[in-house]
């Protein structure tokens, strides 16, 4: 029965930084239980063997998806990446990850609506909805309760 559940829950990948923000959306996703989330994509520069973002490397990366069970979605960038690269390079990702089913993709962007208004703009008309759980929540809160989670203190639902 658990595999018919998975199954027709909506197929998910979240856009991993390898931070807490992207961490404490799969958890937020996860709780919630809305979407079968298939794995984690991330933006690996090739030169560096570093998460884009974050700089963190990509053996601490794929020690982290592991820990989390998400299959890695790794979309390896030059340095320095020319905007067009790496749009296409992401845009080759979604429509694969299409391919396989996905609908949607979940980041853990908080308040930078110019970024939000890229993603959008960027995933309208590709068959993937982007799902933004932590926007807007205020930072005290939600650090207070990443702290509680990391400490194994009390339940995120207050």
């Amino acid at each position: 029965m658990t595999g018919h559940l998975t199954s027709s829950r909506p197929k998910a990948l979240i856009a991993w930084s390898s931070g807490k923000d992207s961490a404490f959306a799969l958890h937020e996703i996860r709780r919630a239980g809305e979407f079968d989330v298939v794995g984690a994509l991330t933006t690996v520069t090739e030169t560096f063997d570093r998460v884009s973002i974050h700089g963190v490397r990509q053996e601490i990366l794929l020690a982290q998806l592991d820990a989390a069970g998400l299959p890695p979605r790794i979309v390896p960038i030059p340095y320095p990446c020319p905007n067009e690269i790496y749009e296409a390079r992401m845009g080759e990702a979604v429509a694969g990850a299409v391919r396989q089913g996905v609908t949607h993709i979940i980041f853990g962007d908080l308040y930078l609506a110019d970024i939000r208004a890229y993603r959008e703009q960027k995933l309208k008309g590709t068959g993937v909805t982007p799902v933004f759980p932590l926007w807007e929540r205020p930072t005290l809160p939600l650090a207070q309760a990443i702290d509680r989670k990391r400490h194994g203190g009390v339940s995120f639902d207050r």
